[in-house]
């Protein structure tokens, strides 16, 4: 099941559980009502890492530019 949001595949988000812009993947679950979306955040060596956090806990990046 798919919850309808704002977040869109490939574009570059906040996340501000880390703190760090990240790019989103693909939604991949619903839990509790919230959309679940994975992922990819690069860290600092060139890796990249593949995580699971809710839709709300991301921020577009050009809204968080225009506020500070």
């Amino acid at each position: 099941m798919k919850v309808k949001t704002s977040i869109q595949r490939g574009a570059k988000y906040l996340c501000v559980k880390f703190g760090e812009v990240v790019t989103a993947i693909e939604q991949v679950a619903v839990v509790n009502g919230l959309a679940m979306w994975e992922i990819e955040r690069q860290l600092g060596s060139g890796l990249r890492k593949r995580l699971i956090v809710s839709a709300r806990s991301l921020m577009p990046v050009e809204a968080t530019i225009a506020s500070t």
